[in-house]
């Protein structure tokens, strides 16, 4: 059931205007997808289905909202569309009667897992379930919606990798988390950049749990994984899956932000050559390094079989034989070692020298420091001897010659200038002073604003002048076409005006629907399909069907709503009514 409201159901902000949301760019007109849920769809009496976000072998994500608590959702919808279908215009699943078995095992699966995390929603570091019903033959989760960004986007933003000292401080919590997690009876299988989000507060929140079957190959769903991340039980069905799977999962995730460098798929034959993490970033602890390295290795009976012994083997401090440590110590600590005793003793001789040396121009530095104040002190008439007082006779002729001498007219002006004033001599040379430290302060500076989910086009309209923007276009599965989701410089950051900033802007999804072309002249229907980046060619044809007008589309090569792959350059051919 469709509902009437004033919400943009691309990002749920209120718009009582007609045309292109202002702030996301979604329009009402926009095709979806007929397989999943129409735009404006009602769920529960109180859940308004908006765009979908994102879909994979278990089901659909959409943006929602909570109409009896007036926020913003994320609403998960098991649908797995090898084993079930839904028709344009409808909400109901269809279940073709030889996958019902599987169908209702998943379903029970994916219910069960969503109404235990729910139990779990009130740990801050997990994306909360709020609620879990059933409609439409079959379930839906309804999800906290997360204000932040993936870590893969925050990774981008910070030059492409974190510190040890960050991730100390970042990760903890995360795998306190986890431990609890697989405690409740849950393995994620799809830990990554990607399902971990970084949140405006810059807290670390788990997302995109789903069922065993969609994150293993060889099972009757659609697989995702996350090549990289993936542990090398998931590639196949005849290995278990346990809490080692998520700690090659975290392990790998470790691995991508002290490198910067995405791990080798554990399918793939280079896995063996993947070099530690100490090999790619010298700043990475060796212990640290041997860890990771421990946490992702290729048979699950030798690699770390649980969180617990992860996290304390990876913060333990480190142990090295004599042989190790040698390997490990940097050179110049290494040519010490190997120094006779009289070349230490130069040495220390040579360090102690350097520290007097050290002391004596610190002491220099400090008498010139005061030489400077005394100067600057003498010259401001603090050190001037005292001006003798004078009658009140001799101050009004004093003051009167100051009068005259500076012009002053009236006798108001003559009366207010007594000798009083003169204790203040220096206030034109602080006046002079000010003058020049305005002139020497440093240019304008201004902060970086989070251009994330903002239109390029209007947004470089808004911020001429105070920034300078290189776009990169690129497709996207999340993010709609015109839409910045990657800055060169992360937000918050003090810059000088001008400055140059890269942002990524999306293309749009890679595979689109086909618009309807019905009761659409052939230039409308042209520049839908370019908003889409379909590419397309036109042919006129001679058509006797009746309401079809000359220069109106007739048909397509491929049906209203099939999916056409535009990031391979997939062309449709429209056929318009010619004579």
């Amino acid at each position: 059931m469709l509902t009437e409201t004033t919400l943009c159901m691309g990002c749920m902000n209120d718009k009582t205007y007609d045309g292109p949301c202002k702030l996301c760019g979604y329009n009402d007109d926009d095709p979806y997808i007929p397989t999943y849920l129409a735009p404006k769809t009602l769920l529960n009496n109180r859940y308004i289905v908006g765009r979908l976000l994102s879909y994979n072998g278990e089901g659909a994500v959409y943006i929602g909202y909570d109409t009896a608590a007036k926020t913003k959702v994320t609403i998960k919808e098991f649908m797995p569309d090898t084993l079930c279908s839904r028709r344009k215009g409808e909400t109901v699943i269809s279940v073709n009667s030889q996958n019902s078995p599987l169908y209702k095992t998943n379903l029970s699966e994916f219910e069960d897992l969503n109404r235990t995390l729910m139990k779990l929603s009130d740990m801050a570091h997990i994306q909360a379930v709020l609620d879990v019903f059933c409609e439409n033959n079959t379930c839906y989760a309804v999800f906290e919606f997360i204000n932040g960004i993936s870590l893969k986007t925050f990774l981008a933003n910070s030059s492409g990798g974190l510190t040890w000292d960050q991730v100390k401080e970042l990760f903890p919590p995360v795998f306190t988390t986890l431990s609890l997690v697989h405690r409740a009876g849950i393995i994620h299988r799809g830990l990554s950049p990607q399902t971990i989000f970084v949140t405006d507060k810059m807290k670390l929140k788990l997302t995109g749990f789903c069922i065993s079957a969609a994150r293993t190959t060889n099972t009757e769903l659609t697989c995702e994984i996350y090549n990289g991340y993936a542990a090398p039980e998931q590639y196949t069905s005849d290995e278990m899956n346990g809490t080692w799977t998520d700690v090659y999962g975290i392990a790998a995730v470790l691995y991508r932000v002290l490198t910067g460098i995405t791990p080798f798929d554990a399918g793939s034959d280079k896995i063996a050559d993947m070099p530690e993490p100490m090999l790619v970033n010298r700043n990475v602890p060796a212990n640290v390094s041997k860890v990771i390295m421990h946490g992702m290795t290729f048979s699950q009976d030798q690699r770390i079989r649980d969180i617990s012994d992860f996290v304390s083997s990876l913060f333990a401090p480190p142990r090295f034989s004599s042989d190790e440590n040698a390997s490990k110590t940097t050179a110049d600590k290494n040519s010490q070692n190997s120094m006779s005793p009289k070349e230490q003793k130069r040495m220390k001789k040579q360090i102690k020298e350097r520290r007097k040396t050290l002391s004596v121009l610190i002491i220099a530095g400090a008498t010139l420091i005061l030489f400077a104040v005394a100067l600057a002190l003498s010259l401001s008439g603090v050190f001037t001897p005292e001006t003798p007082s004078v009658t009140s006779s001799e101050s009004g002729v004093s003051s009167q010659t100051s009068a005259v001498a500076n012009g002053a007219g009236t006798s108001s002006d003559t009366s207010s200038q007594t000798v009083a004033d003169s204790s203040e001599p220096n206030s034109s040379v602080s006046d002079a002073a000010s003058s020049e430290t305005s002139v020497s302060e440093p240019e304008d500076l201004v902060k970086v604003p989070d251009f994330t989910e903002r239109r390029y086009d209007s947004t470089v309209s808004r911020f001429e002048g105070l920034f300078t923007f290189v776009p990169t276009y690129e497709y996207s599965e999340t993010h709609r076409a015109g839409l910045m989701y990657d800055q060169s410089i992360a937000e918050g950051t003090m810059v000088p005006k001008g400055t140059q900033i890269s942002v990524t802007v999306s293309k749009g999804s890679s595979a689109v629907a086909l618009p309807d072309y019905n009761g659409q002249s052939s230039s409308d229907y042209v520049a839908k399909l370019t908003s889409l980046n379909i590419k397309y060619s036109i042919e006129e044809v001679e058509t006797h069907v009746d309401g079809v007008r000359k220069g109106y589309v007739v048909k397509c090569s491929k049906d209203v709503g099939d999916i056409i792959n535009v990031s391979e350059g997939e062309t449709v051919t429209v056929y318009v009514a010619g004579v």
